[in-house]
């Protein structure tokens, strides 16, 4: 809408010229085939003929048109009307042109001091009048319009001078904000590649080595779980921290999940010893790649919270495929006890405000809250088709 707004205004700006340039040949070409027909006394040839008045009128506005790619040729049969038959038009226009240039020849000041004198002394040869009057007129004919031009031309060079100027400030701003986000991005990388990775490598090391050393088997599997889960987090955070370095266009190398995983999902938490039950109701199909992460990512922290708050809970997972809308909800019953300080998660209290500001952006809606039993639940309704 803003650009078919903004796109006759750009038209007329780009034909102006064109519209300036004909509106002001047809006005030389009137006034010079009427230029003499008054008096004869102001003409070098008595007066001048329709013909040639005609003639000069129609040549002088054909240069018109062409000016500003060549303006000298519009000054020479200007000078030449004005010798002629005192027809000054062409010179003028010729004269503001000229000055007008953002690139004026070397001799300007002499071809100046040339026209002045040529319009000087027709003034005072042909038309015999007062050497007051000659100036007067020569100052019209030729001061005038060069000085106009002067300063159509010095305006137009500031106007481009700040235009380039308010750019070149962008792209120095633009390069600013870039090599500071690319600072930051790094900055974090190195704390979070510092700290938090070196804490989770540690743990997979340790949990490695209690899988070795340990003579219960279930022990060893559980230290096992603990392993492979701490490895898969270290490999997202790698690609986490390589999408910082390489900035945001960077893709991850591996494939987002989505609910196609749900069930690898779910056994990693029975695997801990959380009784999770799936029920799918709908034909499962393809959905867009945000819904089905969106849809994974509430089913991910859901589990999560509760591994947190009510890990010996019953947890049920249930996934609706509607046929406008999918339905995600996962509620666990009320524990029997909390979870024993030393393995409750630490959490920042942000994952449920994330969520619902993925199911918003989709134009779902989020609930989350306990339950009449003293459980807790987590539903999203999320359109099947993204909103553009």
């Amino acid at each position: 809408m803003r650009e078919s707004g903004w796109s006759p205004l750009r038209r007329a700006v780009r034909w102006w010229p064109a519209v300036v340039d004909l509106g002001l040949a047809v006005v030389v070409l009137v006034l010079t085939a009427d230029q003499g027909t008054g008096t004869t006394d102001a003409e070098l040839l008595g007066e001048a003929p329709a013909a040639m008045r005609m003639a000069f009128g129609i040549g002088l506005a054909m240069l018109v048109l062409i000016r500003r790619a060549n303006p000298y040729p519009l000054l020479a049969l200007g000078t030449v009307a004005w010798a002629l038959m005192g027809a000054p038009w062409g010179l003028m226009v010729a004269g503001y042109t000229i000055a007008a240039r953002p690139r004026r020849p070397r001799g300007f000041g002499v071809l100046l001091g040339v026209l002045a004198l040529v319009v000087l002394a027709r003034m005072l040869v042909v038309s015999e009048v007062s050497a007051l009057f000659a100036v007067v007129v020569t100052v019209l004919v030729v001061g005038v319009p060069v000085l106009l031009g002067l300063w159509i031309g010095i305006r137009r060079a500031l106007i481009a001078h700040l235009r380039d100027e308010a750019e070149r400030l962008e792209r120095e701003q633009l390069l600013d904000t870039e090599r500071a986000k690319a600072q930051e991005r790094a900055r974090i990388a190195r704390e979070m590649h510092d700290v938090v990775a070196h804490r989770v490598g540690l743990m997979v090391l340790h949990a490695g080595a209690l899988e070795v050393s340990l003579a219960d088997p279930a022990a060893a599997q559980q230290a096992a779980l603990v392993r492979q889960t701490g490895r898969e987090a270290l490999q997202e955070l790698r690609d986490i921290l390589g999408i910082l370095r390489e900035g945001e266009d960077r893709a991850l190398l591996d494939p987002q999940p989505t609910l196609a995983d749900l069930d690898r999902l779910v056994q990693q938490s029975r695997d801990t010893g959380m009784a999770v039950s799936v029920a799918v109701d709908g034909t499962r199909r393809q959905l867009p790649a945000t819904v089905e992460r969106t849809a994974y990512r509430l089913v991910q922290e859901a589990l999560t919270n509760v591994h947190r708050h009510a890990a010996n809970a019953a947890t049920e997972v249930g996934v609706r495929y509607g046929r406008e809308e999918l339905e995600v909800a996962v509620r666990n019953a009320r524990p029997a006890n909390g979870p024993h300080p030393g393995l409750a998660l630490a959490s920042g209290g942000h994952g449920l405000v994330g969520l619902r500001e993925r199911v918003t952006l989709l134009g779902g809606t989020f609930q989350a809250g306990p339950r009449l039993d003293g459980g807790f639940e987590v539903r999203a309704s999320i359109p099947c088709e993204v909103p553009a």
